[in-house]
């Protein structure tokens, strides 16, 4: 009688723990399900009517970590659709970002001394659609690259250099004829 009572205990358990492990991964899948997948495309600054920023591409507390991120940028999407020498505009992508259920959003990733992203709209999908982009872009390695970039609040010359994953960042003073004459081009 006893044995019969702890087999039938033991079974009990057996089946409870088997339904709470089934309805814990019908939970699992039903999260995943609720999580758009997303596929990104570069765009022509021609298809971006505009917007304004949305979210930070990240967590930068360097000028390294944004050039770091210009470079996984050039590997996932290649050359910009726009650059500049001005650090405050350096560079934009136009992205397209195309849900799994079909649904797209336009984003504008950005670089203004760090890199930003920027979108037309705040929704929920644009939000996901963001984060996703950044997780996305932040998979790659970056592309060695050089360039030379001005700030001029600062009368700054910015040189930028990716190399085997590694940034290196040196700062020169400029002459004041040469802010001038690059505020000009800039600004015109």
């Amino acid at each position: 009688m006893k044995r019969k009572l702890i087999l039938t205990i033991a079974l009990i358990l057996l089946v409870a723990f088997m339904a709470v492990a089934s309805l814990t991964g019908c939970n699992k899948e039903k999260e995943e399900d609720s999580t758009m997948k997303f596929s990104f495309e570069s765009l022509d600054f021609s298809e971006y009517s505009g917007g304004s920023y949305l979210m930070d591409f990240g967590e930068m507390s360097s000028q390294k970590d944004a050039a770091i991120v210009e470079g996984k940028l050039l590997t996932a999407f290649g050359s910009p659709a726009e650059t500049s020498e001005n650090y405050e505009d350096s560079f934009n992508y136009v992205i397209r970002a195309t849900a799994n259920d079909g649904h797209s959003v336009m984003l504008n990733v950005y670089g203004m001394g760090v890199v930003h992203i920027g979108a037309s709209q705040s929704d929920e999908i644009t939000m996901q659609a963001a984060k996703a982009l950044v997780e996305y872009v932040n998979a790659f390695k970056p592309t060695d690259y050089e360039r030379t970039v001005y700030y001029l609040d600062f009368g700054l010359q910015i040189d930028i250099q990716v190399k085997n994953g590694k940034a290196k960042i040196t700062q020169a003073q400029i002459s004041e004829d040469k802010a001038n004459e690059l505020f000009d081009k800039f600004y015109q």
